[in-house]
C-alpha cells in the first residue's frame, strides 16, 4: 500500500547535493536498526555496502542530468515495481552456455535485502525528525509489491540424492584419512578439513559455527572433560544476532578433536596465539571460501577414486545428512534434533529429514586392520552398535 499524505504539496526543485544527503539520511536511518536488532558487525558492514552500492551503480537520467537511484525514485508508485523487476530479470539472466549468471539462492538474499529496507522504511518514512519522504518528494510505496522473485529454499524440497547414508559418510571418512594425504602431501590442512567433516556428520554444526570456534582464551569452545562444544555463533532467529548452544560430543568427534588439537593444530602458523580452532596456512582463522573450496576438491578427487557420493554435494549436505541420519537412529527424539540443530520452528528441522527405510548403521568392520593415519591421527573403528569407538594403532 502506498504511503500518501492525506493534503497534495507542490514543491521546489531540490539541488543534488540537497536530495543526496536526504537519501543518505534515510539509508542511515535504517542502518541503525541493524544495530537495536543486534546484527554483528560482519552482517551490518555486508548489508550496507551492498544496499549503498546498489543506488549508486543506478543512474537516472532527467532534465538536470544524471545521478544515482535516490531511495523516493526506487518506491515511486508503479516506476519502482519496473525498477525492481528489471533489477531481478537481470540478476537472473543466463550466459553463453545457457546457464544462470547466479544462483536463486542469492538472488533471493539481494531481493530480500532490498525490500527489508523498504519495508522498513513505510513504517518509519522519515528523513529528519518529523519531516516526511512523501511530504517532500511525494508519494512512495513497497516496490516489491506483486513482484515474484526466488523461492527459499525452505519451500523447496531437496532431492534425497544430497543426502549422505552413515556407509557414504563412513567411506568418505575413510578416504580422507587414509587416502587424500598421499594425493595432496598437505597432511596438516587435509587433517584440518577431516576433523570439519568429522564434526559437521556427528553433531550437525553449521560450517560457519565451526569455523567461529576458538581454541585459546577465556572463549575457548570445547569442554573435554564435558565432552561438550559450544557455538557462540549460531544462527539468529527474526534478526536476533548469533545465538550460543552447546552440543555433546559423540566418541567420534571428541576423540578426532583431541588428537587435531594435540597433534594438527600446533602445525599452523600462529597455533599459540591466534584463538581460532581452525586455522588457515598463514595462521588467521579459516574463511568459509577456503573451506567450501576445499571440500569441493576433496569431493571431486574422491569421485574418481571410486567413493561412492551422490552428485553436487556440498560441505552443508553434511549438516543435514546428519539430521536425517539421527533421526532414523532415534525417531522419538525429533525435539532433541531441533536443538542441536539449533531450530526455532519444526519445519525449519522438517527440511533436513529425509526417510530412506529401515536404519543404515554400519559398524565399520573393514576399518580394522588399517595403518596408522598420514595426517597425525590414528586409525579408528566406529561401531554404532556397539562401543563407539577404539584407536587403531601403535
Amino acid at each position: 500500500m502506498s504511503h500518501l499524505d492525506p493534503v497534495t504539496v507542490d514543491t521546489p526543485p531540490r539541488s543534488q547535493q540537497e536530495m543526496l544527503k536526504d537519501h543518505k539520511q534515510i539509508l542511515q536511518n535504517y542502518f541503525d536498526t541493524y544495530i537495536t536488532r543486534g546484527l554483528s558487525q560482519r552482517t551490518i558492514d555486508g548489508a550496507c555496502w551492498f544496499i549503498q552500492r546498489w543506488f549508486e551503480k543506478i543512474r537516472v537520467r532527467d532534465e538536470s542530468g544524471e545521478h544515482q537511484l535516490y531511495i523516493w525514485e526506487a518506491m515511486e508508485p508503479f516506476e519502482g515495481r519496473k525498477r525492481i523487476k528489471e533489477f531481478l530479470l537481470t540478476l537472473s539472466a543466463v550466459d553463453d552456455d545457457n546457464k544462470v549468471c547466479l544462483r536463486s539462492t542469492t538472488v533471493r538474499a539481494y531481493a530480500t535485502q532490498l525490500e527489508r529496507l523498504f519495508i522498513s522504511t513505510l513504517a518509519s518514512p522519515f528523513i529528519d525528525g518529523l519531516q516526511t519522504i512523501s511530504a517532500k518528494y511525494g508519494p512512495i510505496e513497497n516496490p516489491f509489491t506483486g513482484v515474484e522473485y526466488p523461492l527459499h529454499s525452505r519451500d523447496i524440497l531437496r532431492a534425497e540424492k544430497f543426502f549422505l547414508t552413515p556407509e557414504q559418510i563412513l567411506e568418505l571418512l575413510v578416504f580422507l584419512r587414509e587416502v587424500y594425504p598421499g594425493l595432496t602431501n598437505r597432511n596438516s590442512t587435509v587433517g584440518r578439513l577431516y576433523t570439519i567433516v568429522m564434526l559437521i556428520t556427528e553433531t550437525g554444526m553449521r560450517s560457519i559455527e565451526i569455523l567461529n570456534l576458538d581454541a585459546l582464551g577465556d572463549d575457548r569452545d570445547i569442554f573435554y572433560d564435558k565432552r561438550v562444544i559450544q557455538t557462540r555463533y549460531g544462527k539468529g532467529c527474526n534478526s536476533s544476532g548469533p545465538q550460543t548452544r552447546l552440543m555433546p560430543l559423540t566418541d567420534p568427534a571428541l576423540l578426532t578433536l583431541m588428537q587435531y588439537d594435540r597433534e594438527v593444530r600446533p602445525r599452523f602458523r600462529n597455533h599459540l596465539v591466534e584463538p581460532a580452532l581452525f586455522l588457515s596456512l598463514r595462521g588467521e582463522r579459516l574463511s568459509y571460501g577456503a573451506l567450501r573450496d576445499s571440500f569441493t576438491r576433496l569431493i571431486e578427487v574422491a569421485r574418481k577414486h571410486g567413493v561412492n557420493l551422490p552428485p553436487n554435494l556440498t560441505i552443508h549436505d553434511l549438516r543435514a545428512s546428519f539430521a536425517t541420519n539421527y533421526l532414523e537412529a532415534n525417531p522419538d527424539q525429533f525435539c532433541e534434533l531441533m536443538e542441536l540443530l539449533g531450530h526455532v520452528s519444526p519445519s525449519s528441522t522438517l527440511l533436513y529429514i529425509r526417510s530412506r527405510g529401515k536404519n543404515r548403521w554400519s559398524s565399520m568392520k573393514e576399518a580394522r586392520g588399517l595403518r596408522p593415519g598420514k595426517m597425525g591421527f590414528r586409525a579408528m573403528v566406529y561401531n554404532r552398535e556397539g562401543s563407539g569407538c577404539s584407536s587403531v594403532g601403535p
